[in-house]
């Protein structure tokens, strides 16, 4: 196998190079092929248009059969309580012990959640009709509290600890256990909105309606329907 690897690779050498007039020929055919497109025509145009919507019938369909026979059901299975009319795009990646309690009407795309050994029952909670987009990563290691109607954009991170000892020392020395201090929960109150990106950092919480921009970094409390944008995130707009 080692032997036919070196050959091809040999072979592909020779042809960018342009060795020889074959390998001058093959290139040429190459790069024609590269810049080549299917002529797009009256009579190819609805073939392939139907292909396309074809395709993303197949796509949606074989997506909600695995939400609805497979990962909903996994998903139950795991979490502590899940309300009704649950919708979920893809399996939860959950690392440790939280318990995650899930409320009624949720939507709720690829999230992660990661837990260590520090406290006895961390918990993380989801009200009612919370939305939570790809990409968002939860580190729960006493309290993660989401209320209700809450909109979580993709790539948000929210964590109620660092998930690595502050001090330098007790890194360098590999300490991997969490003091009391470094642990603060989190809230996040009804009807706020995370813009895409943002982060929640240990300790925060976020008052009712409130809008933290995409990208913000929150390290404290935001009023309730202000607007925070930043990083560190500042109050930009009060609602009086």
């Amino acid at each position: 196998m080692a032997a036919l690897d070196r050959i091809v690779d040999d072979l592909l050498l020779r042809v960018r190079r342009g060795d020889s007039a074959a390998a001058r020929a093959a290139r040429d055919v190459y790069r024609w092929a590269l810049r080549w497109n299917m002529p797009d025509t009256r009579l190819t145009r609805p073939l392939f248009a139907a292909l396309y919507r074809a395709h993303d019938g197949w796509i949606a369909a074989r997506e909600f059969a695995a939400a609805k026979l497979l990962i909903e059901p996994m998903v139950r299975a795991r979490f502590d309580r899940v309300g009704a009319r649950l919708h979920v795009t893809s399996l939860p990646y959950v690392v440790g012990h939280a318990r995650i309690v899930v409320g009624d009407d949720c939507h709720f795309g690829l999230f992660s959640v990661k837990s260590g050994r520090f406290c006895d029952r961390p918990e993380l909670i989801f009200g009612n009709r919370v939305s939570i987009g790809h990409g968002v990563r939860f580190v729960v290691n006493r309290r993660v509290a989401i209320g209700d109607r809450v909109g979580i954009a993709a790539d948000c991170w929210i964590g109620d600890s660092d998930a690595h000892p502050t001090d330098p020392d007790a890194r360098a020395a590999g300490v991997t256990e969490l003091r009391p201090d470094d642990i603060r929960p989190v809230r996040i109150e009804d009807d706020v909105w995370l813009g895409i990106g943002a982060k929640v950092l240990k300790g925060a919480t976020i008052g009712r309606a409130a809008v933290v921009a995409a990208g913000s970094v929150v390290t404290g409390d935001v009023p309730a329907g202000a607007l925070a944008m930043g990083v560190p995130a500042r109050i930009l707009k009060r609602p009086w």
